[in-house]
């Protein structure tokens, strides 16, 4: 069992978080709403008073009801997501936005990008 006074630090990993807003560079891009995956991860002292410092339900609801409808570039979305993220919980935070088949050509099955903060190397 986990003592409350007990310094406890790793990496909390949440995977597959299904954004649904509208993403692209080109107008008809962003026309619908689509599913965009993101992936977070957390690295920091995980319990804070015998509890878990980070809520996997807030910070789906931080997302779900901070972030913008519409983001041209996954660059700028996961920047956004970041700095929600660092405003509400210390730590370093990783965020991984995923778009999936880009119109370009040749054909691509995804593109994904990466942003890091806080203390993470």
């Amino acid at each position: 069992m986990v003592e409350e006074n007990r310094r406890l630090t790793g990496t909390l990993l949440l995977e597959g978080i299904s954004l649904t807003l509208r993403l692209g560079a080109l107008p008809f891009e962003r026309i619908e709403s689509r599913l965009v995956p993101v992936d977070l991860r957390w690295t920091g002292e995980l319990l804070a008073g015998g509890k878990p410092v980070v809520d996997y339900s807030a910070v789906c609801s931080v997302l779900n009801n901070e972030l913008k409808p519409e983001y041209c570039f996954i660059e700028e979305l996961a920047g956004d997501i970041l700095e929600l993220l660092e405003e509400k919980w210390s730590g370093a935070w990783t965020v991984t936005v995923r778009k999936s088949y880009p119109p370009v050509d040749p054909p691509m099955e995804r593109a994904s990008v990466s942003v890091t903060g806080g203390y993470a190397t």
